[in-house]
C-alpha cells in the first residue's frame, strides 16, 4: 500500500476465506527502525480488517499461501 497523501489513509485488507494464516506486516516505512522491516516469519500479525498507512509512506502486508499440487 502506498500513501503519497499528506494525511494517513486507511485501507481495507482483503479476507482470505478458508485459509488458516493471517496477514503479516512485513514493511511499514512510517515505523522507526528496526520495527519498519521484518522477514515474513518474524512479522507481526495484522489483527484487523483495515490497515492505516501513515502520510507519505509505504506498507507491505504478506500472506503465506499453501503450496498446491
Amino acid at each position: 500500500m502506498l500513501n503519497a497523501y499528506w494525511e494517513p489513509l486507511t485501507f481495507d485488507i482483503p479476507p482470505v476465506a478458508g485459509h488458516s494464516q493471517s496477514w503479516r506486516r512485513c514493511i511499514d516505512t512510517a515505523r522507526p527502525s528496526p520495527d519498519d522491516i521484518y522477514h515474513w516469519d518474524a512479522a507481526p500479525v495484522v489483527e484487523h480488517s483495515t490497515y492505516t498507512v501513515q502520510a507519505r509512506s509505504v506498507a507491505a502486508l504478506a500472506l503465506a499461501l499453501p503450496e498446491t499440487a
